[in-house]
């Protein structure tokens, strides 16, 4: 089984391609579209998400040339065994069809619910939908009725509850359709299952019926993206999200007539206020999910193909079950480097690669890039910050990356200016995406389809997911999985004999549990049960101390000064153990990673596919292998189950010349030995840097650790070494950046 990992390792295959948004976004023209899908696939990317973007043009979107369009290129996918996932919406967020759903159907534009008085004027189109009277006492309310008490004393006054409209909108396609614009599309009632069937009819009946032959094959998924239930720049001027019917949903959720009121009053008692927006919040995600995400999943089920995208919130943890592939989006630097474990939306990755585990499914996808260059200057994007967000989600289980995006065209600032950077052909790194588009499919096959061995769950929610509490399982590796209150509850089953809870492939023995997350009765009471029966149950704050104290060894654990940002993932393949080590930080990490596996270890390169013997050495915890992660970097060490470990001292290096070069055009004294090697390195790079050595192309430098052995270039005497520098594409579409290198060094290396 080895071998055959060792082959699928060097070519994992087009599943866990990179599947980039594909920005349709001018005039569209069939024949450069087939040029662009070419040029994607010759870069080892085999799959595209077709994405309907503000600029397109030439075809009305949904029309017969639109589709037209689409075929061609499906058809030219198929030719090149690519797949295809199509986007749902023009342009998003999703669930209106470029408006048509309230064109249609006026009464379908996205809801809002008000107070007012009775006898106060009411807009035609707009629905009451009860009368309640309410008792205020010095400006608060303390009292609700549905009718006014006999010989009530008080305040008493009646009040309708209207169903009106948010006037929330989407992003369309034309420059008059953007947010604030006047013909921007109307957003549609997300919570109204008439409304979704009616998108439904619009947007995915109509690609059926165009592309019914290459659905299941060719045609793998529709993407859907952050659904809203207000729209953009909506209204809501006191009013609350809501629809028709919802009332008898507030009720199941525990609410009653006070509690609404209280959603437009303060009332007395502020306890009922916030019940009121835990009712409310919980009522519109529940109808969210029964009246869009199911019928969505439904559809594509039926059809053959998988329901992708992701919710609107990080934490939407609860949504993410209606998705054959659980997604998340990281845009806009909502995480970025220095805040992988405190910002509130660093549960985004692992939140869903979790809820995919914990559904047996395999593969799990975030959205990832859009805009998360320099703050304020987002076509400055360096190589080594992607290579940061890859790794970022990589460490927490994600295996199907989405890249935000290739733009179809750069043509004027209609185009390069929306949502910036171009990750693709407008990129530096686009000459060597192959390398790019390889190492993410490695990383993506090794996180999908096994298990990853996590020592603790998590307990979480839609209104909580816990970041701070988990830091520190991070900080001292510690893998743990989040565990949704609702999966808890209905998926996951307690072992008498031995207290573990059991949810598809996984079992846990102890379960972590912040203070400020809601329990109700019910849970409570599983959680006893867990107990009971042998579990461990922690209620607090210091996860990490906690587990230290209950399982103070460990059977793998690296040895050496972390400063906290090494990543540390274990996962179980086709009974073969591997382990990732993720640098998050800069600074360069050196020790020995541990493990009591009594098998042969061999580094896996993730960039090249190639896979090299490691020796190790024999320790007190069992064998000892050196391990050097660079800042930004990953290191991916596998096992042979068939084989015995490799015994031996590790190999040391030492550095016996450093000569300093200054210019981008240098010469260098060479003269050759065995076992000497030269090692061409930058302190820094903007943005990317080809390397010639004697005339001859040498390699490029893109990603740290920013260094490139140059040896096999070199002739005895001197050597002419010239840097040609590839700027940001800031400098082109953005506020021009830095160019050129720092610190750039030959090092010359002898073994000892």
């Amino acid at each position: 089984m080895f071998d055959i990992i060792r082959e699928i390792w060097h070519n994992p295959g087009p599943t866990y391609s990179p599947m980039p948004f594909w920005f349709w976004n001018d005039t569209l023209d069939a024949g450069e579209l087939v040029r662009q899908l070419d040029a994607f696939h010759r870069k080892g990317i085999d799959g595209v998400v077709i994405h309907p973007r503000l600029g397109m043009s030439g075809v009305g979107y949904l029309s017969d040339e639109y589709f037209a369009l689409v075929k061609t290129v499906c058809e030219e996918a198929k030719r090149r065994f690519m797949l295809v996932i199509l986007y749902d919406e023009g342009m998003y967020p999703s669930g209106s069809a470029h408006g048509e759903v309230v064109r249609e159907e006026p009464r379908f534009a996205a809801r809002r619910l008000y107070a007012v008085p009775k006898g106060a004027p009411i807009p035609e189109d707009e629905d009451p939908q009860f009368r309640l009277w309410l008792l205020f006492r010095e400006g608060k309310l303390a009292d609700v009725k549905l009718d006014r008490p006999k010989n009530a004393e008080g305040d008493w006054q009646p009040w309708l509850f209207v169903l009106g409209y948010t006037g929330g909108t989407i992003r369309g396609l034309s420059s008059d359709e953007d947010d604030g614009q006047p013909n921007a599309p109307k957003a549609a009632d997300l919570l109204n299952p008439a409304a979704t069937e009616c998108f439904l009819r619009h947007t995915h009946e109509k690609y059926y019926a165009a592309l019914e032959e290459f659905f299941g094959q060719t045609v793998i998924g529709f993407f859907t993206d952050e659904p809203s239930v207000t729209g953009r720049c909506a209204h809501l001027d006191g009013g609350i999200p809501w629809s028709y019917d919802m009332i008898e949903d507030f009720f199941e959720m525990g609410g009653d007539f006070s509690h609404l009121a209280a959603l437009f009053f303060e009332p007395e008692d502020k306890k009922l206020r916030r019940e009121a927006e835990r009712i409310h919040s919980g009522t519109v995600r529940r109808r969210l999910g029964e009246a869009f995400y199911a019928p969505l999943s439904r559809w594509c089920r039926e059809h053959g193909i998988a329901l992708m995208g992701h919710p609107a919130a990080s934490g939407d943890c609860d949504t993410l079950k209606y998705f054959d592939i659980p997604g998340q989006d990281l845009v806009w630097r909502m995480v970025e480097p220095g805040t992988e474990l405190s910002a509130p939306d660093s549960v985004l990755a692992k939140s869903a690669a979790d809820a995919a585990r914990h559904r047996g499914i395999s593969r799990s996808s975030v959205e990832a890039f859009g805009v998360c260059g320099e703050r304020g200057n987002p076509w400055n994007f360096p190589p080594d910050e992607m290579m940061w967000y890859l790794n970022f989600l990589f460490a927490r289980g994600i295996s199907w990356i989405l890249p935000h995006a290739f733009y179809y065209s750069l043509r004027t600032p209609l185009q390069f200016g929306e949502r910036p950077p171009d990750v693709g052909p407008a990129s530096v790194w686009w000459k060597d995406y192959r390398k790019v588009a390889g190492y993410i499919k490695r990383m993506s096959w090794l996180n999908a389809t096994g298990s990853d061995n996590p020592e603790a769950a998590v307990l979480c929610s839609p209104e909580h997911t816990p970041v701070k509490p988990v830091d520190d399982l991070y900080r001292e590796m510690r893998p743990f999985h989040y565990l949704s209150l609702e999966d808890f509850m209905e998926r996951a089953r307690i072992e008498d004999d031995d207290g573990h809870i059991v949810i598809d492939r996984y079992h846990f023995d102890t379960v972590l549990i912040e203070g400020r997350l809601r329990l109700n009765a019910e849970i409570v009471t599983k959680l006893g049960q867990f107990e009971v029966h042998g579990g461990h149950l922690y209620r607090g704050s210091d996860f990490a101390g906690y587990l230290a104290r209950i399982k103070p060894r460990r059977p793998h654990y690296f040895d050496g000064d972390t400063h906290g940002n090494l990543r540390f993932t274990h996962m179980t393949k086709s009974g073969c153990e591997f382990f990732s080590f993720i640098n998050e930080g800069l600074a360069l990490i050196r020790g020995r990673f541990i493990t009591s596996l009594s098998q042969a270890a061999y580094r896996f390169d993730p960039f090249t596919g190639t896979v090299e013997p490691l020796a190790g050495q024999m320790c007190d915890g069992g064998f000892a292998y050196p391990a050097e992660i660079p800042g930004h970097a990953a290191l991916v060490i596998g096992f042979d189950p068939d084989a015995l470990p490799t015994l031996g001292d590790p190999e040391e290096e030492h550095v016996v010349e450093i000569v300093s070069l200054t210019e981008g055009r240098m010469t260098f004294d060479w003269t050759p030995a065995e076992d000497r090697r030269a090692v061409l390195t930058f302190e820094g790079m903007h943005d990317a840097g080809d390397v010639t050595v004697n005339g001859k192309a040498a390699g490029r430098i893109l990603f740290r650790p920013y260094a490139l052995d140059i040896t096999k270039f070199l002739v005895p005497g001197e050597n002419v070494i010239a840097v040609d520098v590839t700027p940001s594409p800031a400098n082109t579409y953005g506020t021009p950046v830095e160019v050129g290198f720092d610190g750039c060094t030959v090092r010359v290396c002898e073994k000892a």
